[in-house]
C-alpha cells in the first residue's frame, strides 16, 4: 500500500504551515497522519518521515518489485482501509 498523492499532498502542506504537526509527524508518522485524516494507518505499513535540510536531500524510489495480483487490484480499484473508506482524506481518493 502506498499513500495516495492527494494524502501525501494534504499532509506535506500541513506540516510546511503547522510547526507543531511537522514536530509531531517527525516523532511519531502514524499517530500524526492517523489525527489529520482521521483514518488508523494499518499495522503492517510503517511510515517513514525524513527532514531536508541544507546538506541533505532525500529521494525517494518507488519499489522495483512487481505488484501482486491484490496489490495490482488495489491499485486499479482504490485502496481501502478496515472501515471501508478510501486512504487519503475524507471525501478523497487514493
Amino acid at each position: 500500500m502506498t499513500m495516495g498523492s492527494d494524502m501525501r499532498d494534504r499532509i506535506l502542506n500541513k506540516a510546511a504551515e503547522d510547526s507543531e504537526f511537522r514536530a509531531r509527524l517527525l516523532a511519531d508518522p502514524k499517530a500524526a497522519i492517523a489525527a489529520e485524516t482521521g483514518q488508523p494507518i494499518p499495522d503492517g505499513l510503517e511510515v517513514v518521515v525524513h527532514e531536508d535540510s541544507a546538506t541533505i536531500a532525500h529521494l525517494v524510489l518507488q519499489s522495483s518489485a512487481e505488484l501482486t495480483e491484490a496489490e495490482l487490484e488495489m491499485a486499479i480499484g482504490g485502496q481501502t482501509l478496515g472501515s471501508g473508506h478510501p486512504v487519503g482524506a475524507p471525501g478523497e481518493t487514493a
